[in-house]
């Protein structure tokens, strides 16, 4: 005998039906305000150092090479492309973090000058003593125990398993969840590079100096220092990114909520302390976050989403059978 379980309809490209050119696209909002960012980022680069400059090209790159997933996709809007239109728009955004590198210097210092005049750090910290006071200040120059710093580094770290981990769990289990979940947490990190771009800053470690306790403090600190962008503080994305998912599970996942609840306070409480924020990079992290789970609530009652999910079943039933020997 042999069977074809319907859950793996999802993880085989269908072969069935002519190739047609779809009546309808359907580009969601995320894709929307990342295409933009990425249009933004090449012409603010290609009118300060030129269009022909690598930087410039590879954000037209980024701009390009999503919108033709876009269009692949919608060609045969199954739920394998579906999935590999999602990943593709998670690996944009990685790019897009490291790109900005030397693409926001260029747009402040085209000429290569050795000035970091167009750090944004002087009005961070100006906003942070006018509107939270002392609190982040003390947090930052607070003395603890060895252990204790590298429990808060181990925290900071913990947002990386929070950002893959938490996607894949909905990727591999639930690809409705997954497309929503990605819708917000795409448009965070779209979002948060215009931040970057427009308020580029190096954070309070520049000025204070990176914290020293325990091995895990002294070399994590080393290793975030040498792989960060160098503009990434306004907003926090640790912040954003992080509660985003943390309300997602909450609503979605809620036992998995309960488990990485402690280790995300502290990792907000990291930042702070680790030196890598302001408080107020904080406080427009959490209000990113909000504004696009909003987002996400609105795609999931929308006709938008009810269409994309229509389509997707549609062409689920037509993928090839998986045949189980039995």
């Amino acid at each position: 005998m042999s069977s074809t379980p319907s859950n793996h309809r999802e993880w085989v490209e269908p072969q069935q039906g002519s190739l047609k050119f779809p009546e309808h696209w359907h580009v969601l909002p995320h894709e929307i305000v990342f295409m933009l960012f990425a249009g933004a980022a090449w012409l603010r680069l290609g009118f300060a150092v030129g269009f022909s400059q690598a930087n410039a090209i590879l954000f037209l790159f980024y701009l390009l090479s999503l919108g033709w997933v876009i269009g692949w996709c919608q060609l045969k809007p199954s739920p394998y492309r579906w999935r590999w239109r999602m990943l593709f728009t998670l690996t944009i955004s990685a790019l897009c973090y490291f790109s900005l590198t030397t693409a926001v210097p260029m747009m402040y210092n085209p000429d290569g000058l050795e000035s970091l005049a167009w750090h944004q750090d002087a009005i961070l910290n100006q906003w942070d003593i006018r509107w939270l006071g002392n609190t982040p200040a003390a947090l930052m120059t607070l003395s603890l125990p060895d252990w204790a710093s590298d429990l808060l580094m181990a925290c900071y770290f913990f947002f990386f398993y929070y950002i893959i981990g938490g996607l894949v769990y909905y990727f591999i289990k639930d690809l409705k969840r997954f497309r929503q979940a990605v819708v917000g947490f795409c448009t965070i990190y779209a979002l948060g590079y215009v931040g970057y771009m427009l308020m580029p800053a190096v954070g309070p470690l520049d000025e204070m100096g990176p914290r020293t306790g325990g091995w895990l403090t002294d070399v994590g600190g080393a290793f975030i220092v040498q792989r960060s962008n160098g503009v990434d503080v306004f907003p926090s994305i640790h912040m954003a990114a992080s509660l985003y998912l943390l309300l997602f599970d909450f609503q979605h996942r809620r036992n998995h909520f309960w488990w990485v609840l402690t280790p995300t306070v502290g990792l907000w409480i990291s930042t702070i302390y680790l030196r890598y924020h302001y408080g107020v990079d904080l406080v427009a992290g959490i209000i990113l976050a909000l504004g696009c789970l909003w987002l996400t609530r609105w795609f999931a009652a929308s006709r938008l989403c009810a269409a994309v999910e229509a389509e997707c079943e549609a062409h689920g039933r037509q993928s090839v059978p998986v045949h189980n020997e039995g």
